[in-house]
């Protein structure tokens, strides 16, 4: 498979759903980010991306504002959106579903994957399930939420074998991967 080009406006969007997504006051120091479940975390961060996907595709893309409300209402598509469920496809003989995609026509096709833990083996099974679906979708941003006390996932996230793996990840895979 070969790997989508990020152009600019590629490349825009994804930046820009990733800033929707992290500048949330549901990651403030307020909310107790353990007690909170993933499924509450998805519907708060995708009901507020639907939201702003119609400016964000106008502005990125240049759709006209019809067209990106259409495709914010009906290619926006995640686990708990009722009337538009994300249909799974078969890898390794294994059904796989990211937790929310975004399909703009055959042109472009966003999976968003979201994880919230404390250890390790949570963070390395988002990055699995990252690369298999860069294997189906043009770009897969995973966003893991830390759970630890003090942060000390988020904290290692700027240390320079993380940066390699996360650069590694966007460079290879068209994989982009934050920690909150």
């Amino acid at each position: 498979m070969q790997k989508t080009a990020q152009t600019q406006k590629r490349s825009s969007l994804v930046i820009e759903i990733i800033s929707v997504l992290k500048e949330n006051e549901i990651f403030s120091e307020i909310v107790t980010r353990q007690h909170d479940t993933e499924a509450l975390f998805q519907k708060v961060l995708f009901l507020r991306l639907q939201k702003k996907l119609p400016s964000m595709l106008s502005s990125i893309l240049g759709f006209s504002e019809k067209k990106s409300t259409k495709i914010a209402e009906e290619d926006f598509k995640w686990e708990q959106k009722v009337t538009t469920p994300v249909p799974s496809f078969n890898f390794f003989a294994t059904n796989h579903r990211p937790d929310a995609v975004l399909e703009i026509n055959e042109e472009l096709r966003v999976a968003i994957e979201l994880k919230k833990g404390d250890s390790g083996q949570s963070l390395r099974a988002g990055i699995g399930q990252a690369l298999v679906y860069s294997t189906q979708f043009d770009f897969t941003i995973y966003l893991f939420i830390d759970i630890t006390k003090a942060l000390d996932i988020r904290s290692s996230f700027n240390g320079s074998k993380e940066q390699a793996l996360i650069n590694s990840l966007w460079k290879n895979y068209n994989v982009k991967f934050i920690v909150v």
